[in-house]
């Protein structure tokens, strides 16, 4: 006895851990957790770091630049070739440049006597500073910040990239609990089914044991519970697929046990056609990312152009070259000299350049033409979302109604088989119909869930961090 009760209650200790194991997830928690560990949304978010970085280093072309460089002995001023010695120069977007280098360099002239100790030694120093500035070629901020303004063109572009991932990764993975929650759903209809089917066949038995039925009978019912125990089977293994798929898409173990909330939403946003095509036109990510492509091609012109130009830079430099017996008179400010240089190059053959222009203007039309095809597009398939809301509304509607009609069916013809007015064809042929049809209704709910969802991110307006904030929770 003492036995049987340490059994017991280790039994009831191992259900109650198996609950306790078995979490809560709810359509918020399993959005987030897609958001943090898809495998789509790391590698667009490394994609978004990659294009950071490529502004960041654009940006350093017009930051300061400094470049030590010494070549010099540790105390030692009588070695020849020693080189101390800074450059300094800074890009602006303007396409000006200024430099500024000062050095200084050891240099020996060895005695003519041949005495030890009597070479002369001394320095030679220069400084330079200088401006330069192209009026022609590479004049102006669009042709100067070329590069910044691709990275930035670049980065924006994997921003919105990222987001209509997000977007995509949200919806399937709702679609996947709602298919959970359908399943589930299914296999509680199945269960019942199963219990009535059987239930049908047992008085199928006695009355066939008491002569009031065929032998017919008895094998309809048999035939009914077998379908019922197939459809069990189906709906259970479908329950599995759709857990492995939303554990793919969350980044979960397969393994990990989760129970999800058997609730699904069934208020409908009626939004009319037009109203929601308009939005998509404002809002599509993948509109704003062809805005970024056609605005980087007309840049992309602007500089092909620029460089057809002949080259005409003006430079003003401010030099000094002296010698100094002493390495700290060797950095002075007196003696500098200021000097003006005119800079004019023009090649004589002009076809690559042409032909990089031609390339840029024939891209820049089709990014155009790619931009009225995409809106067009877009426009489709809002309304090809609307219609597939509207005709799941429709759907649910009936497939409700038709619920209803077929309990009806099922008692009525379960109330003419028990009272001797009928064999129990109809009740089979009911119980199937009202299987079929609960089944029906589940999976509309879920599609309708979806589909609204789906909807959302067609007009470019599902927000997948805060939009499923009040999805049901248990």
């Amino acid at each position: 006895m003492k036995g049987i009760t340490t059994c017991g209650l280790c039994l009831l200790w191992g259900s109650a851990v198996a609950a306790q194991s078995s979490t809560m997830l709810t359509l918020e928690q399993a959005v987030q957790e897609a958001l943090a560990r898809n495998d789509q949304i790391l590698n667009q978010h490394d994609a978004t770091e990659q294009a950071t970085l490529g502004v960041r280093l654009a940006r350093n072309t017009f930051q300061p630049k400094v470049t030590p460089n010494v070549l010099g002995s540790f105390g030692q001023t009588d070695v020849n070739s020693q080189n101390y010695r800074i450059d300094v120069s800074q890009k602006f977007v303007s396409g000006t440049e200024i430099r500024l280098g000062a050095g200084t360099s050891t240099a020996q002239i060895p005695s003519l006597t041949g005495v030890p100790g009597q070479d002369v030694n001394f320095y030679n120093a220069d400084a330079a500073i200088t401006f330069s500035q192209p009026l022609l070629k590479g004049f102006g901020p669009s042709v100067a910040r070329r590069s910044l303004s691709s990275a930035e063109g670049r980065r924006i572009d994997a921003t919105l990239e990222r987001t209509i991932v997000e977007q995509g990764v949200a919806v399937d993975t709702a679609a996947a609990y709602y298919r959970i929650v359908a399943q589930q759903a299914l296999v509680a209809v199945a269960k019942t089914t199963l219990e009535r089917s059987r239930r049908l066949r047992a008085s199928a038995e006695a009355k066939l044991d008491a002569g009031l039925v065929s032998q017919l009978d008895v094998f309809r019912a048999e035939q009914l519970v077998s379908q019922a125990e197939i459809q069990l089977f189906d709906a259970e293994s479908a329950v599995e697929d759709a857990r492995d798929q939303l554990c793919f898409l969350v980044g979960r173990s397969s393994d990990e046990a989760f129970d999800v909330v058997g609730d699904i939403p069934k208020a409908v946003d009626l939004i009319s056609t037009d109203e929601a095509a308009r939005i998509a036109v404002d809002n599509r990510l993948d509109l704003k990312r062809s805005t970024v492509a056609a605005d980087e091609a007309e840049r992309a012109i602007s500089y092909t152009r620029n460089q057809l130009l002949p080259q005409l830079d003006v430079n003003f430099s401010l030099t000094r070259s002296q010698t100094a017996d002493s390495f700290r008179s060797s950095f002075g400010i007196d003696g500098f000299k200021f000097a003006t240089f005119l800079a004019v190059s023009m090649p004589l053959d002009r076809t690559p350049m042409l032909v990089e222009h031609y390339n840029a203007v024939i891209e820049r039309d089709r990014r155009r033409r790619e931009g009225d095809t995409l809106r067009k597009r877009v426009v489709d398939e809002v309304k090809r979302a609307v219609r597939q809301r509207d005709r799941a509304v429709r759907n649910l509607a009936a497939a409700e109604a038709s619920v209803a009609i077929g309990k009806k069916e099922v008692e009525v013809a379960q109330l003419r088989y028990e009272r001797g007015l009928s064999n129990n064809l109809d009740v089979v042929t009911a119980e199937a119909g009202l299987l079929s049809i609960e089944s029906r209704r589940v999976s509309t709910e879920a599609d309708l869930a979806v589909v609204q969802l789906a909807l959302r991110a067609a007009m470019g307006i599902l927000d997948p961090h805060k939009d499923l904030v009040g999805s049901p929770t248990p």
